[in-house]
C-alpha cells in the first residue's frame, strides 16, 4: 500500500461509525508502518473499545511505537495536523495521539488483531490494559478506569494470567485493588 492508496481507504471512512473509522484507520496505518519496520500498538480508550467489543467509547487512538518521527511524517502525509500532542484529520473527525514510544507492558504479549484478510493491528494485551485501569483506578482515584478494569477483568476471568496480573502490580494498593476485583467477581458481581 502507498500513501495515495492509504488517503483514499481513510478518506471512505467519512461515513462510517467512529469505532469502524478509528479501527480501520489505525489498521491502514500499521500498514504503511510495517514496510517501515516501525509496530505501532494500540493501547489505551480504543483497547479498551476493542476488548469490550465496543462497548466503551473514546475518542482517539492511543499508541505506542519507536517510530515517532516515521509515525508523525506519514500521518502528515495523510493530512492527519498536528494539535498539541494529537494528530488531527478534519475529513474523517479522527484523532490520534502517541504518548509514550515505550509500552508498558510485556511486548511478547501483544495481540495481532485481524480486522479483515488483509487488515490488522497490534493491541496491548488484556492482562496490561487491565493493570493500565487498575492503575488509573488506584493512583488517580478514576472512578471510570476502575469501573472499566473491573469490567475487562470480569468479562475475561476463564481466560486472564492471574499470576501475571498480581506479579505485575507496581503497589500494594495495587495488588489490594486487584484482590478486590477478584473476590467482587467471586461473588457473582460483574458490574
Amino acid at each position: 500500500m502507498d500513501i495515495k492508496q492509504a488517503q483514499l481507504e481513510i478518506n471512505e471512512l467519512k461515513n462510517a461509525g467512529k469505532y469502524e473509522a478509528m479501527l480501520r484507520t489505525a489498521a491502514i496505518l500499521t500498514r504503511l508502518l510495517a514496510k517501515r519496520n516501525v509496530k505501532p500498538i494500540i493501547v489505551g480508550g480504543l483497547s479498551v473499545t476493542i476488548y469490550t467489543q465496543n462497548d466503551y467509547t473514546t475518542r482517539d487512538i492511543d499508541m505506542v511505537s519507536d517510530g515517532y518521527e516515521t509515525i508523525s511524517n506519514i500521518l502528515k502525509e495523510l493530512d492527519f495536523k498536528k494539535e498539541g500532542r494529537h494528530f488531527y484529520n478534519d475529513y474523517i473527525e479522527i484523532a490520534i495521539e502517541i504518548p509514550d514510544s515505550y509500552l508498558e507492558g510485556d511486548y511478547s504479549r501483544v495481540q495481532k488483531v485481524f480486522i479483515d484478510d488483509l487488515n490488522y493491528v497490534y493491541l496491548i494485551s488484556i492482562e496490561d490494559i487491565i493493570l493500565d485501569r487498575l492503575r488509573a483506578a488506584v493512583h488517580w482515584k478514576s472512578i471510570e478506569d476502575r469501573k472499566w478494569g473491573f469490567k475487562l477483568l470480569a468479562s475475561n476471568i476463564d481466560s486472564l494470567d492471574k499470576q501475571y496480573l498480581f506479579a505485575n502490580c507496581q503497589a500494594q494498593k495495587e495488588v489490594n485493588e486487584l484482590d478486590n476485583w477478584f473476590t467482587s467477581i467471586a461473588a457473582g458481581e460483574t458490574d
